[in-house]
């Protein structure tokens, strides 16, 4: 299944008083993204609602832990030489939890359900190569492209993970508001849904009928708690398992002598987002015709000098050392350590500079007023709100160096938090705001983050993720071009991204800010816990709890 996109990192809302769980329970502080929003992985966008949908919902396949490579999980099957068709077979023995056999027409609905101009997707651009899907049987099925994809596992594959098509309207009328969306009565994986208490808790109890064997523990609850310091207490007091956190969050848990501790690069980009369009009236990309939508340019950011200013006027270094030895490095584009062959060194991050900041927004017209001290432009002050979801303690620090020393440059930013699930539906998804900050996950596929973010046709406000309305035909093409490179050479695919880097960089679609590794931490009482860069939780039936 796919972990693309999402918004992702590390949530985490107040331990809530509830009752003692029996020892047997497997305890989650709720990575990344604190509550979750829906349990339907056509829909899901946060890390939070994909890491519980992991443990309800098995893909066609699953990625190697430690090299990202295809594995069979509901499906087994065969490339034809071109690489145009696919032929799946589907597990004999795979049954969806209420017994009804999971079938090729489940994965056709799932497919129809994300490409549906009704649905709010944001797989949708995931699906654009697939041609057909032709059912042979109840158990196979062919997907057809249209031609050659070298990310097709991490992209449409990862997308395509089936959903019980018997319990959904066929015309998908009821696709957004199914009570199944987050209590799912029928599911696919190693467990089953028991109980949703927004803002506290998700339970899952075993699936007993799981056709790759009855899962070891008994039940698992993932938490939901209020920040690091309550996460590292509920650690030590034994109250939740397992935490994601990051390496200076790991110097603060202390004695580590009771837990295991796993420590993987993370694929993942926080960014300073700059919407280029108007906030107030959020347009997509292209029209229903496929047709250019020209959209009202931002006040602030539609100008390339002035984001160039912004991303060399705040100090990342900085930011960098906040984060402990070999904690964080300087990001220089879409293309995380997980890549590394598709990152070209050539192209350097943005680094602090506020001369040349200053020198740049002067050219742009943005003249410090002596009397306010902040800069302005046709008489509009340079002065606008950063809005995000403190979820993340490298997200608040990004806000707040950057609120001090763009201030010192004569930008007045005003920084405002807000509640993640709030932020995620009414801010950042709808493209309501002038700047924010969030962090992006790529999944398994290279350019995961990039074709998310930077493709013009997932410029769409409430589902896609290209949030800043930056639309280039020349770094479409080159994505393009690369996704479908004939033979699918890495060097020949490396030179096509470092142009789209390059491109990325310098344009500032995004200000990509610093990267970091991730920790894992789960209690040394739970047995067979093994994660790897590419896979969480690889083995959830084969974890068990010491005695």
């Amino acid at each position: 299944m796919k972990r693309a996109l999402l918004l992702m990192l590390l949530l985490l809302i107040a331990v809530p008083a509830i009752a003692q769980d029996s020892g047997d329970t497997l305890l989650l502080a709720q990575p990344p993204a604190g509550d979750i929003s829906t349990l339907n992985p056509a829909l899901a966008t946060d890390g939070s609602s994909l890491m519980v949908i992991s443990w309800l919902f098995d893909g066609l396949f699953q990625p190697n832990p430690e090299t990202a490579a295809p594995e069979p999980m509901l499906a087994t099957w065969t490339e034809s030489e071109d690489g145009l068709t696919y032929a799946f077979t589907l597990r004999d023995d795979a049954n969806w939890s209420d017994g009804t056999p999971i079938t090729s027409a489940d994965v056709v609905f799932t497919y129809n359900a994300i490409i549906n101009d009704a649905v709010p997707s944001p797989r949708k651009a995931d699906m654009a190569l697939i041609s057909a899907i032709n059912v042979i049987d109840d158990k196979n099925f062919e997907v057809v492209l249209s031609a050659p994809d070298c990310t097709v596992w991490g992209g449409a594959f990862s997308s395509l993970t089936p959903l019980p098509s018997h319990v959904y309207a066929a015309d998908f009328s009821d696709f957004v508001e199914n009570s199944n969306n987050l209590s799912p009565s029928v599911t696919s994986g190693p467990y089953l849904f028991d109980e949703y208490r927004p803002g506290e808790y998700v339970r899952l109890v075993r699936n007993s009928a799981y056709y790759g064997g009855e899962p070891q523990i008994p039940s698992t609850l993932f938490r939901v708690v209020a920040d690091t310091a309550v996460q590292n207490q509920a650690l030590q007091a034994g109250e939740v398992d397992y935490a994601f956190m990051y390496p200076d969050q790991l110097e603060q848990l202390g004695d580590t002598s009771s837990f295991n501790v796993f420590v993987a690069p993370l694929n993942n980009t926080p960014l300073f987002i700059m919407n280029w369009a108007d906030p107030a009236n959020p347009q997509p990309a292209y029209d229903e015709a496929g047709n250019p939508v020209e959209q009202t340019p931002n006040v602030f950011f539609s100008d390339v000098r002035v984001r160039q200013a912004i991303a060399m006027g705040y100090d990342k270094s900085a930011i960098v050392g906040t984060l402990g030895p070999d904690g964080g490095f300087l990001l220089n584009g879409p293309f995380t350590p997980g890549f590394s062959w598709a990152n070209d060194p050539a192209v350097g991050p943005w680094t602090y500079d506020p001369e040349r900041a200053a020198q740049l927004l002067d050219e742009a017209g943005w003249v410090l007023n002596a009397d306010t001290g902040v800069r302005e432009k046709d008489g509009v002050p340079f002065e606008f709100d950063l809005v995000y979801s403190p979820l993340v303690d490298l997200w608040s620090n990004i806000a707040l160096v950057a609120q001090d020393q763009l201030g010192q440059l004569g930008i007045r930013v005003n920084v405002q938090s807000m509640e993640w699930s709030a932020y995620l539906s009414d801010v950042v998804l709808p493209q309501a705001f002038d700047a924010t900050i969030v962090g992006f996950g790529g999944g398994t596929q290279v350019d995961g983050i990039a074709f998310n973010i930077l493709n013009s046709k997932n410029d769409i406000p409430g589902s896609g993720f290209n949030l800043t309305s930056y639309v280039n035909p020349e770094l479409d093409a080159l994505m393009q071009q690369a996704r479908s490179l004939p033979g699918c050479a890495q060097e020949e695919r490396a030179a096509l991204y470092a142009q789209v880097q390059a491109i990325a960089m310098n344009d500032v679609a995004y200000d990509f800010t610093v990267g970091t590794n991730q920790v894992n931490v789960m209690n040394s009482r739970v047995q067979g816990y093994a994660p790897g860069t590419w896979s969480t939780f690889p083995n959830i039936p084969g974890l068990s709890i010491g005695q």
